[in-house]
């Protein structure tokens, strides 16, 4: 009952909106005195993620992605990923040609998820309006802290970004990249073993670009800028 009165008014309870963020080292034998160096996992309320769950059941269809990601799927995985990069490179090369790769990692990646876009995203997916409506309500009235220590900060409210930890984050970085992984394989630039596109593969905010000359490598990477920004 609780569900269905939020996606009729579109609105959540008041505690949905607050979360506890908790920094944790990226890596072992880290510099634990320089920020960077920490992930922060977002403490959400039980029934919001329990509502995350919810829509993934019902509208996964609508937020699935290309084949060229390989990262939070079902029977999907980074050994898979690595698989096709290395078979794709292993066919350029035993057909005589040459072949360069460049790989690229997003820094702070679901941090810097700009909510206007995302939301476009969804809307261009055929999304139902009344659930986009909730979960644009749910971002824009996102208040976390940060807990450091037992000690907790203040409540402040997060502008952008998807949370790390959150049951659905993975699932809309993942659309948020998607727009992009489309216009590389458009651009037809880039390695193709026969007529499938492997020229631009990732795995969550990891990606790799390979073309069988520097120069459409380059085009490959100018192209990936205009799409971003």
């Amino acid at each position: 009952m609780m569900f269905n009165v939020i996606v009729m008014h579109g609105i959540l309870p008041e505690v949905f909106l607050y979360s506890t963020i908790i920094p944790i080292p990226k890596t072992r034998n880290v510099n634990l005195s320089d920020s960077p160096n920490y992930r922060g996992i977002g403490l959400s309320f039980l029934y919001g993620k329990l509502f995350d769950n919810v829509v993934l059941m019902y509208y996964s269809d609508k937020l699935a992605t290309s084949e060229l990601q390989f990262g939070f799927k079902a029977k999907s995985s980074r050994s898979q990923c690595t698989f096709v990069l290395k078979e794709s490179l292993a066919y350029y090369i035993n057909n005589n040609s040459p072949v360069y790769c460049t790989f690229l990692d997003a820094t702070k990646a679901f941090d810097r998820v700009n909510y206007s876009k995302l939301f476009k995203l969804l809307i261009r997916r055929n999304l139902p309006l009344l659930l986009v409506r909730i979960m644009l309500n749910f971002y824009i009235s996102n208040f976390v802290r940060v807990s450091w220590c037992g000690y907790f900060s203040e409540y402040f409210l997060a502008t952008n970004d998807v949370k790390q930890g959150g049951v659905l984050s993975p699932v809309m970085f993942c659309v948020y990249l998607d727009e992009l992984l489309h216009a590389l394989s458009e651009a037809k630039v880039g390695c193709y073993i026969g007529d499938i596109f492997v020229g631009a593969l990732a795995y969550a905010d990891d990606l790799v670009l390979t073309a069988p000359s520097a120069n459409s490598l380059w085009k490959d990477v100018g192209h990936m800028r205009r799409v971003c920004f």
